[in-house]
């Protein structure tokens, strides 16, 4: 339903002499957005224009104003432009790039939920666009179907980011007298409590949109605005399988880690949130194009609203939602007085048929993964023993964890698996130690080469050395020494012998024979006497054998003749 043109005053107004007002495009809880006119660039505009009673105080005219300040400086391909703002005769307001398409809110009416594989599409470019508001110092804070549109050619806008607060600056309290921004069904507990709020919290709205999308409907819904924010702070959000059961693991998954309660327990960025989905992608069926799927709109119509609906973007009175406590005052519609008596338990059967199927396939056919860290391998399999899991051990070395002690499980301690799901269980080994051979002296390098790199190290260098008795060409050590125990990859030295040390041979002809010995001993050598007659007269050396002044392997015989 439509308002007769003349009940708006601002229909073919033109604000600041530029802009002129020409078709009404739909109503939200902050202000009217209408189909405008750039008059001096002759091009079609959306324009926003704040309500009446929000134009009136300054507070909301600031927020509102700084959707211009906060999208003006985001220029992302996912993000709706904003090209101006200004007051004109009492009417603040937005210039914003007009697309052509429809919202999510609006597909969804028409069509139902979206299939995983178009949801993902869909969430994947929503968090793109909030990655660079986020790295430009803003948090959107009203993520919900009506801020996300889908051009007719396919391509994924967000928009209204008149909810948008600097990342680092704490919340105020409103003129208002402590209300909370924005749509209740997709808040997060930080922002119910009105809690410093980060790009987190966006996270955790697009946790709640994804769950729509593929659902159908929002994990919390209550009889009035407070019931919904209760459960937001205290209920924890459900998987979307519980709802619609061909949804895949991997959305279940990504839903439940981005509306964790705590914002420390929730996957911690828009970019964090989009690398799962990417990785979701690959694990759901393909499906075809959006714009393939997206039944075409024929016209077009502006819902009016539903009297009674706590849903509308807006301002909601808070108090204390203390955990543990629940909502009181809460009105419940009796059932109608046409429907029969016998109508009344067939719908109760039903009721716990279908609940018992959902108890079933989200709780019932879950099992909590128990607490694994720290504990022996023993002590693991007995808490594994009354649960519908199985496990598989796998051992892994641990600079840090003792041997025999669980590093880690996947899925992990504390979370919900389906029941006969197999757990991994990571095991350490203990310290990873290699223990150099003790029989590589006297083998051919390249032998030794590959025996080292078999065991995971690696060699840092070669070098020559003299030795007597490892033959030229073969290894005479390693550094580390052989069995020495080292890490994996440790760099080893291999020395390879180069034959005896060749030293002069010092000439002692004409000594003599005590001290021609000395000498030669000190240089190194051994010595063998030879008497050069049959009887020694004058115990002298006569000659030596190899000569004086030559080069002979230390260790080596030096023979000496005798007179």
């Amino acid at each position: 339903m439509t308002l007769p043109p003349n009940s708006d005053p601002i229909l073919g107004k033109v604000l600041d002499d530029r802009y002129r007002v020409d078709e009404l495009i739909a109503h939200g809880g902050m202000a009217t957005v209408y189909r405008g006119t750039d008059l001096r660039l002759g091009r079609t505009i959306a324009l926003k224009v704040l309500s009446g009673v929000m134009a009136n105080d300054p507070d909301f005219v600031e927020r509102f104003t700084q959707e211009a300040r906060a999208t003006a400086a985001l220029t992302h391909p996912n993000v709706v432009a904003v090209h101006d703002q200004g007051i004109s005769a009492g009417y603040p307001y937005l210039v914003m790039e007009f697309v052509l398409g429809r919202t999510i809110r609006e597909i969804m009416a028409q069509s139902g939920p979206f299939t995983s594989a178009h949801a993902l599409e869909i969430i994947s470019s929503v968090l793109a666009g909030l990655g660079s508001a986020h790295d430009a110092g803003f948090v959107h804070r009203d993520i919900k179907p009506e801020n996300v549109l889908i051009t007719n050619d396919g391509h994924i806008r967000v928009t209204d980011f008149g909810l948008a607060r600097v990342i680092s600056e704490t919340p105020v309290s409103d003129s208002t007298g402590g209300v909370l921004l924005g749509t209740m069904a997709y808040l997060s507990p930080e922002q119910v409590q009105q809690l410093t709020v980060d790009q987190r919290s966006d996270v955790y709205s697009c946790g709640i949109l994804l769950y729509e999308m593929v659902t159908g409907v929002v994990p919390f819904t209550g009889a009035s605005p407070l019931d919904v924010a209760y459960q937001h702070v205290n209920s924890a959000v459900s998987a979307p399988s519980a709802i619609q059961p061909d949804v895949p693991p991997a959305v279940d998954h990504l839903v439940l880690a981005a509306t964790r309660k705590l914002p420390s327990d929730r996957l911690q960025s828009a970019r964090e949130f989009r690398d799962g989905v990417i990785r979701a992608i690959s694990a759901v069926p393909r499906a075809e194009a959006l714009t393939t799927a997206i039944p075409r709109q024929t016209t077009q119509t502006i819902a009016a609203p539903v009297r009674g609906v706590h849903r509308a973007t807006g301002s909601v009175p808070i108090t204390n939602l203390n955990s543990g406590i629940g909502p009181s005052g809460i009105h419940r519609a009796a059932p109608p007085k046409r429907r029969s008596r016998l109508f009344v338990p067939l719908l109760l059967i039903l009721a716990l048929a279908v609940g018992g199927g959902a108890w079933y396939q989200f709780s019932g056919s879950y099992e909590q993964v128990p607490a694994v860290t720290g504990l022996t391998i023993e002590e693991v399999l007995t808490s594994f023993a009354p649960l519908k899991l199985s496990t598989q051990v796998i051992e892994e070395f641990s600079e840090e964890i003792p041997a025999g002690v669980v590093i880690s499980s996947d899925p992990g301690s504390g979370t919900k698996a389906r029941k006969d799901t197999t757990v991994i269980l990571r095991v350490s080994k203990g310290q990873e130690r290699y223990i150099i051979p003790a029989d590589l002296a006297g083998k051919d390098p390249g032998e030794v080469t590959n025996i080292l790199q078999d065991l995971t190290l690696t060699i840092a260098a070669t070098n020559e050395v003299f030795d007597n008795l490892v033959p030229i060409g073969k290894v005479v050590s390693t550094d580390p020494a052989a069995g020495t125990s080292v890490k994996r990859a440790t760099p080893v030295t291999i020395s390879i012998s180069k034959g005896p040390d060749l030293v002069e041979v010092p000439g002692v002809i004409d000594m003599d024979v005590a001290k021609a010995t000395s000498i030669l001993q000190a240089a190194g050598f051994q010595v063998e006497t030879v008497d050069k007659f049959a009887v020694v007269i004058l115990n002298r050396v006569y000659s030596q054998n190899p000569a004086g002044g030559t080069q002979a392997p230390k260790g080596s015989v030096i023979t000496l003749e005798i007179l």
